[in-house]
């Protein structure tokens, strides 16, 4: 592989400080479909690729830097993770959806389910860097956060009656579940700090037509709690991404003032990524935005288009990062996943945006 197809951390931390490398990168975030892991490290894996989301980690460390290698992917995920009190129940097709939360008053904080033991955490921190070292592949620690594990532990619909019925529950669960994370980006930050390409945390504040709640209750919940959980992040220099759904409008000004650097994904549904990326240059830089439904449906041919189009378009001046509007799940097929891989790589070229200059070793 030439250095244009290999994984170099420096390339995403340029795009992300809005300046161009010699291509454009790209990232996914979350990885939970098993076909399109085997797909591309050309093995059968021997256990099941999880959903990080319900706290574990999806992918030994030692595969999920081998797969960043062979796409040449500047990053990869280590999870550190706290969802207590979420109810899953399995589907017919013997999937787990989240139905409920289980805290519902001031008592039930007493049987919080506990989160892994930091240590344990911690070690399989070191795997990950143990594993990238010579690779190329950069390390991002992402951490769950107050507000939305708030919401989940309760159930989304009690959660929000209790915004105005039980405001103390909700207050102390999130400080209960911040005062945990904060101690866990500290720890993080002092101990690998050199070694991070950046901290992540993953919260879900908004939905399809802006935040979850009404805006002046969400500045008295919202903006202090986050400055608390990513303060050892900006004190040793990192630049800090976050994760939240829904439209961007209202929610960027919030994430800009409480010192989030980049947001993913800008969920087509909800948000122009054209336009976002205008109105937010050198202030905010941005991942995602390929619609999960083109990569499901679409034909390889179409794929490739919009990443060419998004090469041109979004990729000048850096601050972009391509990848996925959500995470690459069961039933998107491999051979479109890699379609989009290969196509940044075929025209994300700085100097030749659109165009084929170099053949890609991936094709």
């Amino acid at each position: 592989m030439v250095d244009y197809d290999k994984p170099d951390v420096n390339r995403l931390l340029k795009a992300f400080r809005h300046q161009e490398a010699d291509r454009l990168p790209h990232i996914e975030l979350w990885v939970t479909s098993q076909a399109v892991y085997e797909y591309v490290l050309e093995c059968k894996l021997t256990y099941a690729i999880g959903d990080a989301a319900e706290g574990g980690q999806s992918i030994t460390p030692e595969d999920d830097v081998e797969f960043a290698q062979r796409l040449g992917q500047d990053a990869v995920l280590c999870n550190f993770n706290w969802r207590p009190n979420n109810v899953f129940r399995k589907a017919a097709d013997g999937t787990r959806h989240y139905i409920d939360g289980s805290v519902k008053s001031l008592s039930d904080l007493d049987g919080l389910e506990p989160p892994t033991p930091l240590d344990e955490q911690l070690r399989y921190l070191e795997r990950y860097l143990r594993a990238a070292q010579g690779t190329g592949v950069g390390i991002i620690a992402n951490l769950t956060s107050f507000f939305d594990s708030a919401l989940l532990a309760i159930g989304m619909t009690d959660a929000m009656y209790m915004f105005h019925t039980n405001r103390p529950l909700l207050d102390k669960l999130m400080d209960i579940l911040l005062d945990h994370q904060a101690q866990v980006m500290r720890a993080v930050c002092d101990r690998f700090g050199n070694d991070l390409a950046l901290v992540m945390v993953n919260d879900d504040i908004a939905y399809n037509t802006g935040l979850l709640i009404h805006p002046r209750m969400f500045m008295q919940i919202f903006p202090q709690r986050m400055q608390r959980l990513i303060a050892p992040a900006k004190a040793c220099g990192k630049l800090v991404l976050m994760h939240t759904d829904g439209k961007l409008d209202n929610v960027l000004p919030i994430l800009h003032d409480v010192g989030i650097d980049v947001n993913h994904p800008v969920e087509p549904e909800s948000n122009d990524i054209f336009e976002v990326k205008k109105k937010w240059a050198g202030k905010m830089a941005f991942v995602g935005n390929i619609h999960t439904p083109l990569l499901a449906y679409g034909s390889q041919d179409e794929i490739e288009e919009r990443v060419k189009e998004y090469c041109i378009k979004l990729a000048p001046g850096g601050g972009y990062v391509l990848g996925s509007s959500t995470s690459i799940m069961a039933g998107i097929p491999p051979e479109n996943f890699m379609s989009m891989i290969r196509a940044v790589h075929k025209y994300g070229r700085y100097g030749s945006l659109g165009q084929v200059a170099v053949k890609s070793k991936l094709e």
